[in-house]
């Protein structure tokens, strides 16, 4: 659905009740705009929450379904968009262009990217080497005023942080202002006949940003290892033949041809043939699923066995995976609170450090004192990245163990939290059903010959609840032979012929409709469904023979899950479901969950999450489906169960768990405290060798030039103490 108005077109991305995504022309990489439009729409009343997102293009409203609509939503954005309106695509596509060739291009360069900082770096490196050869082997004099060339090479060099201080001063960013200050010291020493002490301040500060650079890379590096990496070549079907083209120009619509040992290159659809597909790195399933016509195959997996012919729906940077890197992308940008501390942090010790500078002067009378003390300050790097490499750390530690956090802000709330909300199905139990029970007609029959009549019936049934039947009579030894025909009717069950035999398996309406008597399993039947389970009636030759029970059993070590985060403090356990009462009661029960609401839809899921937050609880809400989105937008922290599942759910959420292993919130929380225990140490690390150095300064043991050497040393003491993060292992762990 696109609309076109005076402001930018848009596009409904996603509606759901409460919730609506939407994808407005030439927002993506406007910032301020799209901080205005945010603002304005977070300050009218029907709207409860508003976000804009330079990074995807995209405006997410959150409203009350029963007070306001979609409709009046959409009109609220286009008044907004009238008063804010993004620059025009062409013009945005325009400036991006020519960009590269703007005054101060080479600057950015320099300055904006990995291998441009490590350039950087090296040509700060070399005329270091090269003044201190001159100085310490030759002994020759060294120039260090601002026309001595290596005067003028430092205040070249000071390019960099000159443009970074002009973006601090304009934007005003989070975790740059420090940037001003430190140019003006290197401009200082320069003018001061200290060259070689502004060298060594830009050393540090490069090393600085570069060591974040390093942890950060590192972390994408192991996000991109977990998610493994989509195919580059396609083979499609061009009137009738194989073309094999490169992936990115594979369009929406086109039929791929996959062979086994390939890689899928995009997320589609089977429209023909049929194969093992290794998902293990998305469903965190370490068998391989067997996908045939109408199921859905996800870019970046492996066909194993089989050929696979499928139509292209999301390609390119909209598969699945890509969305997923860009979310982790931005999630480095997502400042924690301890981060934001940080900051001030080093605000405060560069005041400090002039009031010591200033003082230093009045009581010694001596500039260079003073001067040595304005450098040990000077330089709050260490400080500053305290937490924002730590942060970085842990995203890549939580990546390699299929937890991917949107933001350090999730990873430090969802160690705080004090409330926990589970979804019932495909949360707390599995989405794998499994025969629980065999009821023969009478007791002198086995229930083995029950189960060997069903799975012999259901032999060639893809639905979910046929291969739990064949699975659990092959898990006692039954194999029996495919039947000679069979007819599947759609929501009811299957008709088979085996040998001279005619056998019946489906539920009670399919039996009434074919004339089978089930009174006699009743009353066991309505017991079965009581409990949440499916029951499934089995006949030969127009007689009931038995009845078996099927059912979603409770995810492997969820009570263990659950008895562990009330150790750890968490004051509720909540299901919110929206299956009948009994069925969630029961669960609840066995869990042993405080709270308890069945028969919930999505707004009422939301509106009891709103509830436990009026009441002061901090709320992290668990799910896996559509039907969550809105609990999970709503909550403090939402956490998608299962990245493979629910795109609508993994979009919501804060935080998305590759696989449906509970486990993990677990080692998220332990996660959480270790990054705010190491930022901890940072601090303190970085607080007490700044006093140290501001006390050596002031009594005139440390020169300018050893002053600068001083940072070098606690910064890196700082940096190898966030790496400690990436390899981190709860103490469980270890001892396994």
């Amino acid at each position: 659905m696109s609309v076109t108005f005076s402001s930018p077109a848009y596009t409904i991305s996603h509606a759901s009740p409460g919730r609506l995504r939407v994808r407005v022309a030439g927002l993506k990489h406007s910032k301020e705009q799209a901080g205005l439009l945010r603002d304005w729409l977070s300050g009218q009343l029907r709207v409860e929450k508003a976000e804009a997102r330079p990074t995807t293009g995209s405006v997410i409203l959150l409203y009350k379904p029963g007070e306001t609509t979609p409709q009046a939503m959409l009109e609220l954005l286009q008044q907004g968009l009238l008063l804010h309106p993004p620059p025009p695509k062409a013009q945005e596509q325009t400036l991006r262009q020519r960009a590269p060739k703007e005054s101060g291009s080479q600057v950015r360069l320099l300055e904006g990217s990995w291998l441009g900082r490590i350039a950087w770096f090296v040509a700060l490196s070399l005329v270091g080497l090269y003044a201190l050869g001159r100085k310490i082997l030759s002994r020759s004099p060294l120039s260090q005023g601002p026309l001595s060339l290596l005067g003028i090479t430092v205040l070249l060099g000071s390019l960099p942080l000159l443009h970074r201080s002009k973006v601090a001063l304009q934007k005003k960013k989070p975790g740059m202002s420090l940037f001003p200050f430190l140019a003006g010291t290197c401009l200082l020493a320069v003018f001061m006949g200290q060259a070689l002490t502004a060298l060594e301040v830009l050393l540090v500060t490069a090393l600085s940003l570069l060591l974040e650079d390093s942890v950060a890379e590192k972390s994408r590096r192991e996000i991109r290892e977990v998610l493994q990496v989509t195919a580059k070549d396609a083979l499609i079907l061009v009137e009738g033949k194989e073309v094999r083209t490169p992936a990115e120009r594979v369009h929406s619509g086109d039929t791929v041809v996959i062979y086994p040992g390939e890689k899928i290159p995009v997320d589609g659809t089977v429209i023909q043939g049929g194969g093992l597909v290794d998902e293990s790195h998305i469903t965190g399933r370490s068998e391989p699923e067997f996908r045939t016509a109408d199921h859905w195959v996800y870019a970046g997996t492996r066909l194993q066995q089989g050929r696979l012919y499928l139509r292209a729906e999301q390609v390119g940077e909209h598969t699945y995976l890509r969305r997923i890197l860009r979310m982790v992308d931005d999630s480095l940008a997502n400042r924690a609170p301890a981060e934001q501390r940080a900051d001030l942090l080093a605000r405060r010790l560069v005041r400090l450090g002039f009031w010591a500078t200033a003082l230093t002067y009045v009581l010694t009378g001596q500039a260079f004192r003073a001067f040595a003390v304005l450098l040990v300050v000077a330089c709050p790097c260490a400080t500053a990245l305290a937490a924002s490499t730590a942060v970085a750390a842990a995203l890549a530690n939580a990546a390699r163990h299929r937890c991917l956090i949107k933001g350090g802000l999730y990873l430090e709330r969802i160690g705080e939290a004090d409330c926990f909300c589970f979804d019932k199905t495909g949360t707390l139990t599995s989405d794998i059903p499994r025969v629980v029970e065999v009821v023969p007609r009478v007791s002198k029959m086995a229930p083995e010959k029950v189960l060997f009549l069903a799975a012999a019936a259901e032999n060639q049934n893809p639905h979910p609840l046929a291969r739990a039947i064949v699975e659990e009579a092959a898990a006692r030894g039954l194999f029996p032979a495919p039947p000679s025909s069979s007819e599947f009717v759609l929501g009811k069950g299957v008709r088979a012929a085996l040998e001279k035999d005619m056998v019946l398996v489906g539920n009670e309406g399919y039996m009434e409709k074919e004339g089978v008597d089930v009174r006699y399993f009743r009353e066991r039947a309505r017991q079965l469904m009581e409990s949440g389970h499916t029951a499934i009636y089995v006949a030969k030759n127009g007689k009931a023979q038995g009845l078996i029970g099927v059912a979603n059993p409770l995810r492997p070590g969820s009570a263990e899950v659950m008895d562990w985060l009330r150790r750890d403090g968490v004051r509720e356990l909540c299901l919110v479901s929206g299956d009948t009462e009994p069925v969630a009661r029961r669960i609840s029960l066995q869990l042993g969950l405080g709270g308890c609401r069945a028969l919930l839809r999505p707004e009422e899921k939301s509106g009891y999450v709103e509830e436990l937050q009026r009441r002061g609880h901090r709320v992290v809400m668990v799910g896996d489906g559509v039907n969550d989105a809105l609990a999970l937008a709503r909550a403090d922290i939402g956490v998608a169960m299962g990245a493979g599942g629910s795109e609508v759910a993994v979009e919501a959420a804060d935080i998305a768990l590759a696989d449906n292993d509970l486990n993990r919130l677990i080692r998220l929380r332990q996660l959480s405290r270790q990054t705010l225990r190491v930022i901890e140490q940072n601090h303190w690390l970085a607080v007490s060798t700044n006093g140290l150095g501001i006390f050596l300064a002031a009594a005139g043991r440390l020169s300018p030039l050893t002053a600068g050497l001083f940072h070098v040393i606690h910064t890196l003491g700082i940096m190898l103490n966030s790496r400690r993060l990436l390899g981190w292992v709860p103490a469980e762990g270890r001892k396994t």
